[in-house]
């Protein structure tokens, strides 16, 4: 067995037992070989930094391939829940079986990840040679101590360059006009249609997405706080869970909520300046109450709203844009355009008031542990339910319910007032041409592994406060949220339908009336989402 020395140690011309762990081999000399036993897996020490290698476009990647199942399940669940208010077992059925492979495929994309790290370290008293769990060995020049870990991935959100990430979105919009200039000119009309065609899909994939990932990249960078990739991913995956049930509701619930009586005209309004701001930003509000727990502050709280926002316009543009499609290059061009500068940073900006009041409220460590102390103890309740009812819930192999700690609420909140900061590691990118760096900060930035000790007592002087726009309480957040949703898509509706039914003008007039009050509206939300973000920025408080 030539390949032998590689992994085992030499015995040859020695006795001994074979040992627990280890095997003793003889080859066709005559030769024993023991085994070597491969270093277990130890915890991790306080001081590790761990670097990766720069991927910034993984995560539109990644993004890409979430939004693309969560889309079709929103109406595969829309089946089920349709069949089982008219009592269809088979339309319940036939919704579950296409619901399962897509929940798959999306849980497949976002399950834990966690790291083997194996640390060789100098040490005169190791080894050169040390075993490896999958076979083989490690050899070091020089005799080393070998220790194994896992830890969990939470490397910092890596993502392209905000710049060039909107060229790439003008190209997008570019092309379109493009596009639409070729099939409207009697030459050329041939042409533009096979591109079109060629590049249709291409210009749906790029106008729904894009214009998401810049202003993800934008507000990222523009706040400054160190994001890890699995919570910015968690925001923005409930965000784009936060639109089934907004869905349904305007889907099944508005339209019966509205009197008949009402003229079409009426009835669409009441939908769309009424309904669906309702609605949609309650269960917006409802995702990032979700993350109450890990809000650290009104900072965090403004950038988890914000990116539950985009995860709702991911979603909500995906359709949008599909549909601009069949009016051609010039339809999907303005669609893409406006939702991509307008729709999308108003999603995000209604969201992140509600999370910056959510973020204030989560300084109350009282209150904030009292919730989280709540949501525990219905998980415990579930769990001895269900071991009740004979599954093994917590998988310890028996049925008597959850054989965790059950603290008391005193005793949960006093454990909170005490406690410390922990930091178990911390990451960073490795950008190959430049070394160790991150794609929003200039100096490698690593995200602690452990809880932030912050404080939130102070404001900076800035005149660029996000008061006026921002509420501190929760309920007048979710009101203005709802304002400006509803202010946008009622006089959106309102700009295009009256002046031609109710003025008399003919499509041209309504159609400058329409576009000229869009850009007012868009000019809106972008002046207030830099106020937000710059005054967010000026909180004297890294969350």
């Amino acid at each position: 067995m030539p390949w032998a020395p590689r992994v085992m140690g030499d015995l040859s011309g020695t006795l001994g037992e074979e040992m627990k762990g280890e095997r003793i081999l003889i080859d066709s000399l005559g030769r024993r070989f023991r085994t070597m036993v491969p270093a277990g897996l130890s915890e991790p020490p306080d001081n590790l930094r761990i670097a990766r290698t720069s991927r910034p476009w993984r995560i539109y990647f990644s993004m890409l391939g979430t939004v693309l199942p969560a889309f079709f399940l929103m109406y595969t669940s829309l089946f089920i829940i349709i069949g089982a208010v008219d009592s269809e077992p088979l339309l319940v059925l036939s919704g579950g079986i296409c619901s399962l492979p897509l929940i798959v495929i999306i849980s497949r994309l976002h399950r834990p990840r966690l790291v083997h790290v194996r640390l060789a370290s100098a040490n005169e008293q190791g080894s050169t040679v040390h075993a490896l769990p999958e076979g083989g060995s490690l050899r070091t020049p020089v005799k080393t101590s070998f220790t194994r870990f896992l830890v969990r991935d939470d490397s910092i959100l890596d993502m392209p360059p905000s710049k060039q990430l909107w060229t790439i979105f003008a190209v997008t919009v570019s092309i379109g006009v493009i596009l639409t200039v070729l099939m409207f000119q009697n030459s050329t009309e041939l042409a533009g249609n096979a591109l079109f065609v060629l590049l249709a899909i291409p210009l749906w994939l790029a106008g729904f997405s894009l214009p998401v990932l810049a202003w993800w990249g934008t507000s990222t960078s523009f706040i400054g706080l160190p994001t890890r990739r699995r919570e910015a991913e968690s925001w923005l995956i409930a965000g784009m869970a936060s639109a089934f049930p907004a869905f349904v509701f305007n889907s099944l619930v508005a339209p019966e909520l509205i009197p008949s009586s009402f003229p079409l005209w009426a009835m669409e309004l009441s939908l769309l300046a009424i309904g669906a701001p309702l609605c949609e930003e309650l269960f917006k509000g409802a995702a990032v109450a979700l993350f109450l727990p890990s809000i650290k502050g009104p900072k965090h709280g403004f950038q988890v709203g914000f990116t539950v926002g985009l995860g709702f316009a991911l979603i909500e543009n995906f359709q949008y844009i599909g549909s601009s499609l069949l009016g051609g290059p010039l339809a999907a061009s303005i669609t893409i355009l406006i939702r991509g500068i307008g729709s999308i940073p108003g999603h995000a900006v209604w969201t992140a008031m509600t999370g910056t009041a959510i973020g204030w409220m989560a300084t109350d460590k009282e209150l904030k542990t009292r919730m989280t102390w709540r949501a525990k103890s219905f998980a415990i309740n579930a769990i001895d339910i269900a071991e009740g009812l004979g599954f093994d819930t917590d998988g310890d192999g028996d049925l008597t319910g959850f054989d965790g700690e059950r603290p008391t609420l005193d005793e949960a909140i006093s454990d909170a007032m005490a406690e410390q900061t922990s930091q178990d590691g911390s990451w960073l990118v490795l950008d190959p041409k430049h070394g160790a760096s991150d794609s929003h900060y200039p100096d490698p930035y690593p995200v602690e592994s452990g809880d932030f000790g912050l404080s939130y007592s102070r404001l900076s002087h800035s005149t660029d406060l996000p008061v006026s726009f921002s509420p501190r309480s929760l309920g007048p957040a979710l009101a203005l949220a709802m304002a400006g949703h509803s202010l946008w898509n009622g006089t959106s509706y309102l700009s295009g339908y009256a002046p031609g039914e109710w003025f008399g003008l003919g499509d041209g007039g309504t159609s400058l009336i329409f576009l000229s009050w869009t850009i007012v509206m868009i000019a809106t939300v972008l002046v207030i989402a830099r106020r937000l973000l710059r005054g967010i920025r000026t909180l004297d408080m890294p969350f």
